[in-house]
């Protein structure tokens, strides 16, 4: 089989997939973008896979991701590209995942007119997501432009031939919005225990930013408004008096452009460091004595923060703030790796923090919970194999060389058997 995997953000997960799709037997092509300012995985590795292509897209023009009329622009031009590669691919199958919706539309009807199936990996509510930026921004459009995307956003999605979501918690919008439950999934996201692994605090990347002997506080990802850095200048702000902590964002982003215009800190509280290169993101993690993890309370219902689960891998312990019913919260609950509190209460992430300092049995605790939990949860085998029943419940029986479906966990609803995968 011949699948298109596109990821625009160019995340290390699904990379993880496109390569064990292809040591499956298929003929994959992973595409991302390029110019896309997110922590991205790994590029080609020796031991790659014949039957595996990344190809990292460019498209010729600046990428400016805050910039309302440019970014409609770019998000059309990454469209172009990665259809022209679908067209010379042409697959059988093409997943697509954190793609913006005018790029999604391109991009599906590619697909259509190359008679590949679509699935529509839905990683964030992007509607919602939009109209939490624009409200953010105090423009007077937020609701009307939400409306639009909602309506293209749900037009794409009643369109795809199956729709993997990364949490249950996106059921009640997709019911709201009559996407047949029939072809609607769910495959939680995961992290990869080989790439991030458990380290000494004392590692060599700690020694060359000071950090070896402090306790540290570390945030890592993506840090936009919707993360709460108020949160992190909090924390910082209540351990600068002892020398011995140091909080950390090694993030990029609009919340990490805001942290550095508004802290005004003694400089060994609160260090920003821009991202650092995937195979080191280990000894990042491995630095940290608590990892923090943060989601503002209006985004609880479209994001999961998905640097929770590097953080399991890592087994350090957690601390997170993020609406309880976030899957990022549930996880972190489920797991036993940490504390979690509503991110709105500053002052209960403060006494969570205050906890996790004062006590390095809980700490040892939640870590060793953590890698547990990673190592028994995220195995790339059984979630490839989820996806491959999906492509197999989408393609035609002659078409797909994919094994009779097998796992049916990740179905919402049952459906008589000759229909497809269970639940």
């Amino acid at each position: 089989m011949k699948i298109l995997v596109n990821d625009f953000a160019g995340h290390p997960f699904p990379m993880q997939l496109s390569r064990e799709l292809a040591r499956a037997g298929h003929t994959v092509l992973h595409t991302y973008f390029a110019a896309n300012n997110t922590p991205k995985g790994p590029g080609a590795l020796p031991d790659d896979p014949p039957g595996l292509a990344l190809a990292a897209l460019t498209i010729g023009r600046a990428f400016k991701k805050h910039a309302v009329i440019s970014r409609r622009l770019t998000d059309a031009a990454y469209g172009k590209a990665v259809s022209e590669r679908l067209r010379a691919f042409r697959p059988d199958v093409v997943l697509s995942a954190n793609t913006p919706l005018h790029a999604q539309q391109l991009l599906l009807e590619s697909a259509a007119a190359c008679h590949a199936k679509f699935v529509f990996w839905l990683q964030d509510l992007l509607s919602a997501g939009v109209e939490f930026a624009l409200r953010a921004k105090k423009l007077p459009f937020a609701s009307a432009a939400a409306m639009v995307y909602a309506r293209i956003e749900k037009r794409l999605l009643r369109q795809s031939d199956a729709i993997v979501c990364i949490a249950p918690e996106f059921r009640a919008r997709l019911e709201a919005w009559k996407i047949p439950p029939a072809k609607t999934f769910v495959v939680e996201n995961w992290a990869s225990p080989g790439e991030v692994r458990a380290t000494s605090h004392d590692n060599p990347w700690a020694r060359e930013q000071g950090l070896a002997g402090k306790f540290c506080f570390l945030y890592s990802g993506t840090l936009g408004m919707k993360h709460k850095p108020e949160l992190l200048l909090a924390l910082a702000k209540h351990f600068e008096s002892n020398p011995g902590v140091v909080t950390v964002a090694v993030a990029q982003g609009a919340g990490a452009d805001w942290l550095r215009a508004n802290a005004r800190l003694r400089p060994e509280a609160l260090r920003q460091l821009p991202f650092q290169p995937y195979e080191r993101l280990s000894e990042v993690l491995g630095a940290a004595d608590v990892l923090i993890s943060l989601l503002n309370a209006d985004c609880g219902a479209f994001a999961v923060p998905s640097k929770t689960l590097a953080y399991l891998c890592a087994g350090r312990p957690l601390l997170v703030a993020a609406p309880a019913s976030n899957l990022a919260a549930q996880i972190v609950r489920r797991a036993g790796a940490g504390e979690v509190v509503a991110p709105g209460d500053a002052e209960a992430l403060l006494a969570a923090a205050g906890r996790l300092y004062h006590d390095p049995a809980a700490r040892s605790r939640y870590a060793a919970n953590a890698r547990a939990y990673a190592e028994r949860t995220f195995r790339i085998a059984d979630i490839t194999r989820q996806f491959l029943d999906i492509f197999a419940f989408v393609l035609p029986k002659h078409a797909a060389d994919v094994p009779e479906p097998a796992s049916q966990c990740c179905r919402w609803k049952r459906r008589p058997r000759a229909a497809g995968p269970m639940a």
